[in-house]
């Protein structure tokens, strides 16, 4: 039987050279992690980021207005590949109310980060996207190699390691799609 294409399969794997655009939709950072996680990104990637990303307005990275502003300059620039946070926080679920799935459906990008980028990732799901639940900008600066490598598979689409050392918490088997 053939496979039915999934509306998943628009967004393409990030390339050995493709252009990523950091954003900071949610909490300040710490610079140098921020800057050693860039800097592992630039050995295998185009890296760029707005002059605004270090402000900080109380517990946020700016003002909404700034961080929402990032994150539609980085879907409608067509030179961008793949969006990544800086780092979790608090703070992207204030922009969800200005952002609709059609928005980010008409700008497919690879979408990557964790924490309160988790409400990122279910717009993405609704505009039919792919994204990836992963390590950020910052925690890749802090990150061992090992991690670093996995990272890359997952962006690129390449075979994924097993994980190990799980354990259940519940007897029994389950079967599902992982969201």
């Amino acid at each position: 039987m053939a496979r039915v294409p999934s509306p998943f399969d628009v967004v393409a794997a990030l390339r050995p050279g493709g252009h990523i655009r950091v954003i900071a939709p949610r909490s300040p950072f710490p610079r140098e992690d921020f800057d050693r996680g860039v800097a592992r990104l630039r050995e295998r990637y185009r890296v760029s980021f707005g002059h605004d990303l270090f402000e900080a307005h109380g517990f946020l990275a700016g003002d909404d207005a700034r961080r929402l502003a990032e994150l539609r300059d980085a879907l409608a620039d067509p030179d961008v590949d793949a969006i990544v946070a800086a780092r979790g926080g608090y703070g992207a679920t204030r922009l969800l109310e200005s952002l609709r799935p059609e928005e980010v459906r008409a700008a497919p990008k690879l979408l990557v980060g964790f924490s309160d980028v988790t409400a990122l990732h279910a717009l993405w799901a609704r505009a039919g996207l792919r994204s990836i639940h992963g390590p950020m900008v910052a925690a890749l600066g802090r990150a061992e190699p090992s991690w670093v490598e996995r990272w890359i598979a997952a962006v690129e689409g390449g075979p994924l390691a097993a994980a190990t050392d799980l354990e259940t918490i519940a007897p029994g088997e389950a079967e599902g799609a992982i969201v």
